[in-house]
């Protein structure tokens, strides 16, 4: 055999062998599914037992929590649990996701959650836990404020470790509260007393803006204001008066008293000293101090073994390494406040206790003085549409309001102020306009009104202090302008026609104020009222009209005549008119 065929013998057997029947290959491809059904199987395997693992602790660990109901009073509280029927609620009661709050007139209730932040009903309030789950890193809480008033309030951030998103969402607006978070909210507003960074997030229902409301601001949203293009022009500073509203006062009185404890025990002996001198040194404020802001800065320094430093039962803002703590406090509407600041250390014990007694000065400011265009108190009368009102500011003034508009180039320290009365400005109008200035303390206090009544209309302008008006039947003598215009006869008698408040020549009254109106040729350039021109009379307007007004002394008791007077461009008498009014107050 030679070589050549021995190989091609071989190379025969060798190709024999890979060679695989049909049966055998078909069971090696069912093998091969099976494997990989069983690697799919494993993957699902290893990812619903991961999210079991983290469910009962490994890595987010996820858990529904209780939300307790503490109610104020023994008051009538009703909730729905699980969708149920209403039922008046127990004291201290747990509730979770899908539980419905409802307070009735006169009864308050205060939701605590599982980071301590607080929710204070107002009576008859309705609100719905949405969702309440605390996990190693990420929280949710979310409530629906159905109708009524929800004071709240968030701890800072060292209070409670992981992040925490919590909202409060109503029909029309939703907020989302950061740390150290106080505030008001409603279905269509919200008031920020504090909060940390740049303060609340609010989005509005069918609006895709996203605005912040931060710290000492308000907003509201009126009806239909859903589509506004710019929804900061709903957010505006916080009015005072809010501070000194009676639920935020009980809110925070509330909510200081769930935080102090029970008893208060004090320890340190000196084996417990703390490893420094000071346990608990406060800087600011000092005893006694007067004054006049609705708000003052507690601050001081506290020992090693301080863990964290309560004000009136708030948590306050502490530097551990610096050894130093402060916090502004809102205060009550007290002329005498006690601030009780207290060390607590590790075991919640508090090792350190100071109180500072605070007074405020809570007198309001002198009224401002208004100087143009007339003083406090005065009646001006014009013809122009649109005058500036201006005055003094008293000493200590923050804050200027006319009529509840709050002037905004006046700042604290401004000794002046102005305002621009203007009929294009909708605030100043034909007739009688009052406008009430009012000043503005640190305190938020209210100063009484100051005065003025601007009249617009036709008549002498001035100060009103005595009538153009003339009783009897005597003709009236002429102004000093009038005099100067030619005295011809009447180029056009017969065409002054009167047509209110009564067609003729005399009238008998007991309003305190009317129009005297009559219809005029167009040819008149000039209309004139007692020896007082018409200012805003114009030429071809074919009318004319007076005001007769008791406040103006246009109009007296008894027998008052207007001489009606029409001229041309030269001046030259048209017609002239005599108009009577009987003026009889006490007629019915």
């Amino acid at each position: 055999m030679s070589f050549l065929r021995i190989i091609n013998l071989l190379m025969n057997q060798r190709r024999q062998r890979r060679r695989r029947h049909p049966v055998e290959l078909k069971g090696r491809n069912a093998r091969i599914r099976k494997l990989a059904s069983l690697g799919l199987l494993a993957v699902a395997l290893m990812f619903v037992s991961n999210k079991t693992l983290e469910f009962f602790g490994v890595g987010n660990a996820i858990r529904r929590t209780a939300t307790v109901l503490n109610i104020e009073d023994r008051g009538v509280i009703n909730v729905s649990v699980d969708n149920g029927p209403l039922k008046r609620a127990e004291d201290e009661l747990n509730l979770y996701a899908g539980d419905t709050i409802v307070s009735s007139p006169r009864n308050n209730a205060t939701l605590t959650f599982f980071d301590t932040s607080s929710m204070r009903l107002d009576e008859s309030t309705q609100v719905r836990i949405a969702e309440s789950f605390k996990g190693e890193e990420s929280s949710l809480v979310t409530i629906e404020l159905e109708e009524g008033t929800l004071w709240a309030s968030t701890p800072t951030i060292a209070i409670y470790s992981g992040s925490t998103v919590r909202t409060i969402v109503s029909p029309y607006i939703s907020a989302e509260l950061p740390s150290r978070a106080e505030l008001v909210m409603t279905p269509r507003s919200l008031v920020v007393f504090a909060a940390d960074g740049l303060g609340i997030t609010l989005t509005i229902a069918g609006n895709d803006q996203v605005i912040r409301i931060g710290e000492g601001q308000q907003f509201t949203l009126p009806v239909g204001g859903e589509g506004a293009p710019d929804l900061y022009t709903y957010r505006k500073p916080l009015d005072p008066s809010q501070l000194q509203s009676e639920f935020v006062e009980k809110s925070r009185a509330v909510y200081a008293q769930s935080l102090t404890p029970d008893s208060i025990v004090m320890t340190g002996t000196e084996d417990e000293a703390p490893t420094n001198d000071i346990v608990l040194s406060v800087e600011a404020p000092e005893d006694g101090t007067v004054i006049q802001s609705s708000a003052v800065k507690v601050s001081g320094r506290m020992g090693e073994d301080v863990e964290k430093v309560r004000i009136n039962g708030y948590l306050a803002n502490i530097d551990k390494e610096k050894g130093t703590f402060e916090q502004e406090l809102v205060l009550p509407d007290e002329d005498e406040v006690s601030i009780i600041i207290e060390a607590v250390d590790s075991s919640s014990s508090v090792i350190g206790q100071a109180i500072r007694t605070v007074n405020r000065d809570r007198k309001p400011p002198e009224p401002p003085a208004i100087s143009t265009p007339a003083r406090n108190g005065e009646t001006y009368l014009t013809s122009n549409q649109k005058i500036e009102i201006s005055g003094t500011a008293p000493k200590g003034a923050i804050g200027i309001e006319v009529n509840t508009y709050r002037l905004q180039l006046f700042e604290p320290g401004d000794t002046e102020w102005s305002y621009l009365a203007n009929t294009e400005y909708k605030n100043y109008q034909m007739g009688e306009n009052i406008y009430e200035v009012v000043a503005i303390n640190r305190g938020g206090y209210r100063s009484d009104p100051a005065k003025l009544v601007i009249m617009l209309g036709e008549g002498q302008e001035g100060v009103v202090a005595s009538g153009a008006s003339i009783s009897g039947n005597a003709k009236p003598t002429l102004s000093a302008e009038e005099a100067t215009l030619p005295s011809n006869t009447p180029l056009m008698p017969g065409t002054i026609q009167i047509f209110s408040p009564k067609a003729g020549t005399e009238y008998e009254t007991s309003d305190m104020e009317f129009l005297i109106e009559g219809n005029i040729p167009r040819e008149v350039a000039s209309v004139w009222v007692n020896g007082y021109n018409l200012r805003l009379y114009e030429k071809g307007k074919g009318f004319f009209n007076y005001i007769a007004s008791t406040e103006l002394s246009t109009l007296k008791r008894g027998r008052n005549a207007y001489h009606i007077a029409t001229r041309d461009d030269a001046g030259r008498l048209l017609d002239e008119l005599d108009y009577v009014v009987t003026f009889n107050p006490g007629r019915e």
